[in-house]
């Protein structure tokens, strides 16, 4: 047995009051809290600083990995699509899966347990059905011609396949509005409609996305044209983009709705009465790389909205640190708890994966994860895992 304490104590919920004793069996396994006095001394491993649950990463593309540092920062959406659309497949096999293994194992060993993870190809298959990690796989469809949507649902479930060979816990999800149709957005809600699994979206990353959805006009038209994409049969005319896709979404399905730049708060409301189960996703260090913007976090918050946290990719991102991502919120947004963000990072981000009775907070019989970590005023330090 081991038995565990720290100056304070996060259950992925909320600090201990009593700083009680996590006492693991052999194979670190939460057994119960004790209190100090029943516990010999000198059996207690006793840390400095604060002790929580395994992290869960809920939005990462592992996949991207071998990008990290190809596109340039702050040079916005549209450029960061067009290079990664040109730049991802011009690479060797083996460098991509190189790539891959060493940001794996990077999550691991800085506290991550859990990840949600986009995969639009077979590439990160391999290495996450090996991984110590858990990796719930978004499989991730792009079709804005409704008249592909049967080819690319074809197409994704040939992807989805290879992912269950993998023994991978899976789901098809649209990539973003403005890159899948109607149709085939309706055709990805109705494959999961018997299922538990999550889904995922790409929300409001860009001020001309609701652009676009009002009066197609923007950015995103010049995205249509470099990919030489027909929009004839889109018709604007929608209050925002959240507005015109969600209704085509099952509304009992756990929802992510990531990165959610430019969302505003009436959006905000007028999805959670249409929606049971949202979680938005916030990746700041993403959002900063990209746009050198980040969404206007006191909406959700008033909103009491279920909030998670993600990396992103090494394609818009230096790291795949969740303390990174922590600290950006806690610098950014003086005004944030500390107990708040770990609960984002660790048991919200748990239950939007559906896997809460494994991962995010102490759980009798199951190891979730112990970090350790250190804080200062204004940020927390990664100090190692203890389990």
């Amino acid at each position: 047995m081991r038995y565990i304490s720290a100056t304070y104590i996060f259950d992925g919920k909320s600090f201990l009051n009593d700083k009680p004793i996590l006492i693991l069996n052999d194979s670190n396994c939460f057994v119960e809290y004790a209190k100090r006095k029943t516990i010999e001394k000198s059996k207690i491993e006793h840390y400095d600083g604060i002790i929580c649950p395994g992290f869960v990463n809920a939005h990462c593309h592992l996949e991207l990995s071998h990008m990290k540092g190809l596109i340039a920062e702050k040079s916005g959406l549209l450029n960061f699509a067009k290079e990664i659309i040109t730049k991802r497949r011009a690479f060797q096999k083996e460098e991509i899966q190189s790539a891959i293994v060493n940001a794996d194992k990077f999550m691991w060993e800085n506290g991550t347990v859990a990840v949600g993870d986009i995969s639009n190809t077979v590439d990160s298959f391999d290495v996450k059905q090996k991984s110590p990690l858990f990796y719930h796989t978004f499989l991730e469809l792009i079709g804005f011609d409704p008249e592909q949507a049967e080819y690319v649902f074809a197409m994704g479930k040939e992807l989805q396949r290879g992912a269950s060979r993998a023994d991978l816990k899976n789901s098809l999800v649209p990539h973003a509005p403005y890159s899948v149709s109607d149709a085939l957005m309706e055709k990805i809600s109705s494959d999961v409609r018997d299922t538990k699994f999550p889904l995922s979206i790409h929300n409001q990353e860009h001020a001309d996305e609701d652009l676009f959805f009002k009066s197609k006009e923007g950015i995103f038209t010049e995205l249509y044209e470099f990919l030489k994409i027909n929009i004839s049969h889109f018709e604007s005319g929608k209050p925002s983009s959240l507005q015109s896709y969600l209704p085509h979404l099952s509304p009992a399905k756990n929802l992510l709705l990531v990165h959610n730049t430019f969302t505003k708060k009436e959006d905000i409301k007028w999805a959670k009465r249409f929606h049971e189960e949202l979680f938005w996703c916030l990746c700041p260090n993403a959002n900063l790389y990209i746009e050198n913007i980040l969404p206007n976090l006191k909406n959700f918050v008033e909103e009491n909205c279920k909030m998670v946290i993600g990396t992103d990719s090494l394609a818009s991102n230096k790291s795949l640190s969740m303390v990174s991502e922590i600290n950006a919120l806690l610098k950014n947004f003086n005004w944030v708890q500390i107990a708040d963000v770990l609960k984002w990072a660790t048991y919200n981000g748990a239950e939007a994966l559906g896997i809460e009775n494994k991962f995010g907070t102490f759980i009798k019989g199951k190891n979730a994860g112990i970090n350790h970590l250190s804080y200062t005023p204004d940020k927390l330090i990664f100090e190692g895992k203890l389990a």
